[in-house]
């Protein structure tokens, strides 16, 4: 069945062309040159894909949803013209990274808990991959739960949410500084199982939550979409505020590294950790948890969050890898009524086809095993 949801996928998004016949020029050149002309033409124009949203995360259920995603015509990366002043300016030469892709985008899906949700959005980069944007509009219904005491709550929040992100690359480097704002707004009814002290107000029925941050980043993958080598070292600091219209104040960080390293043509280790914290009166949604593949969201909370992982990937055929990853994860317990094992951890298998090879667009499936159950995640581009 996965196969099946693959081919159609790539029939949605492929074209279909005629070749016309050339003269004896055409037909001297090699296949590699025309194959090389091919992808070129590909990358300069712009492309419709139509992406299958196939959601079977644990928290809000088993849904379907629909992608159309706007691949702009591909930009070159860093400058070419590396000065080569340095030992370090002369190896980083040697991998010239890719520009992020630039896509617009709007999707939509929908879940068997009637959860559902909407929204556009953009990334773009401009000046050589000097200036990066994010950009996104959404609204949704989640119905879903949280952990109290060990015990399920349920909950359901409609919200809408307004996200703006801008980072600029210091000089030539692989170093990116920015800053970010987020918009919410929404309204929350719970079930059963709440405490009768409404914990300084972090389960209020009805909220805005406006935030801004500063943010900074270390980047030398070679890609976005399928990393195989380069690192990503991710800092982001909030703060959200009453002051600038919200109705909680408490900080927020999220500190992400990442790292890949091809040791052969057909094998890449990935690395993974993950950390995150808050300090203030924090509203339930933005406690922390522990993000791993198998592992619901909003399962094991706390004031501070984290996980490592670790995947293997190998590249069977041009266009097909198969992975197999495994990691831990970690909550403090400064919040008393989040009540989590002292063992998180996950493991499983996957496999990804290389849909859109112009932009590197890889999907796939992966088989988590967490503390408690078996999940299966549908993904586009890599987990991380």
């Amino acid at each position: 069945m996965f196969l099946a949801q693959l081919a159609l996928a790539g029939l949605a998004c492929a074209d279909v062309e005629t070749i016309p016949m050339e003269g004896p020029e055409k037909a001297a050149e090699s296949p590699e040159t025309e194959d090389d002309g091919k992808e070129k033409e590909e990358e300069d124009r712009f492309r419709l894909l139509p992406i299958p949203i196939f959601i079977t995360e644990p928290a809000i259920g088993e849904g379907l949803g629909l992608a159309l995603a706007l691949f702009h015509p591909v930009k070159s990366g860093k400058s070419d013209e590396t000065r080569f002043a340095t030992l370090e300016s002369m190896v980083d030469s040697a991998a010239p990274r890719k520009a992020p892709p630039v896509v617009t985008g709007v999707a939509g899906a929908y879940t068997n808990s009637e959860s559902w949700f909407g929204g556009v959005g953009h990334s773009n980069n401009w000046r050589n991959d000097s200036i990066r944007y994010t950009g996104l509009l959404a609204a949704a219904k989640i119905n879903s739960s949280i952990y109290v005491f060990g015990l399920p709550v349920d909950f359901s929040m409609e919200a809408s949410f307004i996200y703006q992100d801008m980072k600029f690359r210091v000089a030539d480097s692989n170093f990116m500084l920015g800053f970010a704002a987020s918009y919410l707004d929404a309204d929350n009814t719970f079930g059963f199982g709440l405490p009768d002290e409404q914990d300084e107000g972090r389960f209020s029925a009805d909220f805005q939550n406006v935030g801004v941050a500063l943010k900074a980043a270390y980047e030398t993958r070679d890609n976005t979409m399928n990393p195989r080598t380069g690192q990503l070292v991710d800092l982001s600091i909030w703060r959200y505020d009453e002051a600038i219209g919200g109705d909680y104040n408490y900080w927020s960080g999220t500190l992400k590294a990442l790292s890949f390293h091809s040791f052969t043509e057909k094998f890449t280790l990935g690395l993974r950790l993950d950390v995150s914290a808050v300090d203030g009166r924090v509203p339930f949604f933005a406690v922390p948890f522990v993000k791993l593949r198998g592992v619901p969201a909003l399962r094991y909370q706390n004031k501070i969050a984290g996980a490592a992982e670790v995947e293997a990937r190998y590249l069977l055929r041009p266009k097909w890898e198969v992975s197999a990853f495994g990691g831990l994860g970690y909550t403090s317990d400064d919040f008393p009524i989040y009540e989590n094992p002292d063992s998180i951890y996950n493991f499983g298998f996957g496999a990804r086809y290389n849909i859109f090879q112009a932009h590197n667009v890889w999907v796939g499936v992966d088989i988590a095993r967490g503390p408690e159950d078996w999940n299966y995640y549908i993904q586009v581009g890599h987990p991380w």
